[in-house]
């Protein structure tokens, strides 16, 4: 039996980004050789394959896998790039404390040869140091966001851009304990409805995306959440119009238009339904 090895942190408070971006590495390029970095690397690959160390272990990441590199440890290319080799580097940072150890149980996904475990009041988070991820089109599309969110004003920037990156912390995580197949769809539409809640989303698209009928979707939605998928995305458009209409100035039309609604005098309905009050009412009272 193969042993695995992990991280493992206690939260609160959870792990937060720093900073990353995408980088291409061409044919004959090779990952620089750094020490005491004093925050986690997590490499994302989605083209070609990177040849990395981190002191005596040496692993071959290709498209679809991501690394996750200590932050005292030594990180040393072991071979050139053979193809250029585009990936996503994020740095990510944590005060709580945490330690190596063996996990002796093989991990069923795939076999992974080290995880980052947190550890939570209600819960314990695993990220493997090593994987192949399970839906890496998902996962590089909520990455993009992620970097795309560090692009606006830090005031605002700075809460999108934190959900965002404890969503590519979900998507890389596991769970030591087989999941229903049901919960695993349904936490997948969740970060669907996350990632896309601003654009035309309805049963039938989402049937479509994740290839099930649509009573089998609503059906593990309510079973994981209590409300069907259309009412999920509803309650998220309003929370985020919400943080909106608190954190910019922008006129309720583009307030509306941000969060997929194509008319305001709709947007203003639903959201007096959700709050009690109409939106300019909201941002008066907010301000008060």
């Amino acid at each position: 039996m193969k042993s695995t090895s992990f991280l493992s942190m206690l939260t609160p408070p959870l792990p937060y980004f720093l900073e990353g971006n995408l980088t291409i590495f061409r044919k004959g390029q090779r990952h620089p050789a750094r020490k005491q970095l004093g925050f986690f690397d997590v490499l994302v690959i989605k083209e070609g394959t990177l040849y990395i160390g981190e002191e005596t272990a040496c692993w071959q990441i290709g498209a679809g896998e991501a690394l996750i590199l200590e932050p005292a440890k030594f990180h040393y290319p072991t071979a050139a790039c053979e193809e250029d080799t585009t990936f996503y580097w994020l740095h990510m940072q944590t005060p709580a404390t945490w330690r190596e150890q063996e996990l002796c149980e093989p991990i069923h996904t795939d076999q992974h040869n080290s995880s980052l475990q947190y550890h939570t009041s209600n819960t314990t988070i695993h990220l493997p140091k090593q994987q192949h991820i399970s839906h890496p089109k998902e996962l590089y599309q909520t990455i993009q966001r992620l970097l795309q969110s560090t692009t606006q004003a830090r005031s605002f920037a700075f809460w999108e851009t934190q959900q965002l990156f404890l969503q590519v912390l979900q998507h890389l995580s596991y769970s030591p304990l087989p999941q229903q197949a049901s919960l695993q769809l349904a936490e997948r539409v969740e970060m669907y409805i996350k990632q896309h809640y601003m654009e035309h989303i309805t049963n039938t698209t989402l049937a479509s995306h994740f290839h099930v009928h649509e009573n089998y979707l609503a059906r593990c939605m309510k079973q994981a959440f209590h409300c069907t998928p259309l009412t999920y995305l509803a309650a998220y458009r309003m929370h985020q119009a919400r943080l909106l209409l608190l954190k910019t100035d922008w006129p309720l039309q583009k307030v509306a238009e941000e969060v997929g609604f194509s008319r305001q005098g709709y947007f203003s309905t639903c959201f007096k339904q959700a709050y009690g009050m109409a939106p300019s009412d909201y941002r008066k009272n907010m301000q008060k």
